[in-house]
């Protein structure tokens, strides 16, 4: 075999690995998930700062906001729901099912401490914006000690 036939091969590997994965997390929940619980959607998120601020975007497409819980402590935050299945005509027959229903959550580690209190979110469009103001710390300052 040539060099380029292996490199396609590894990635082919590497490729149904991840599938697999990806899949054996859906029927037995995330990692540390107690064997064989629901799957929990881990919704896709960023998380940037400016000088004052860290806003946290998280894509939660087809959730209701009232139905969303957010939780900081310290520097992890927590977003966290379910997203309710959408009932229809009775007589369906997919062909193909590829949205998510059930509980999801997401936790996420923050670049600075924040003041939970200020949070200010925004729901639009299928994406929940939480800015969170950063808290000012104490500017240490220099003390000369001389020793006798």
């Amino acid at each position: 075999m040539t060099d380029r036939s292996s490199d396609i091969f590894t990635e082919l590997e590497k490729r149904i690995r991840d599938r697999m994965a990806q899949a054996w997390r859906q029927v037995i929940g995330p990692p540390g998930a107690p064997g064989f619980c629901s799957p929990a959607i881990e919704p896709a998120a960023d998380v940037y700062e400016t000088a004052d601020e860290v806003v946290v975007l998280v894509e939660l497409a087809g959730i209701a906001n009232q139905e969303v819980e957010i939780i900081v402590e310290g520097r992890a935050l927590t977003v966290r729901g379910e997203r309710k299945a959408v009932t229809g005509p009775p007589g369906r027959q997919y062909s193909q099912m590829e949205v998510s229903f059930g509980p999801f959550e997401r936790v996420l580690l923050l670049p600075s401490d924040v003041d939970p209190d200020k949070a200010k979110t925004v729901y639009n469009d299928g994406f929940l914006e939480i800015v969170l103001p950063k808290v000012k710390r104490q500017v240490s300052r220099q003390v000369r000690i001389v020793a006798r």
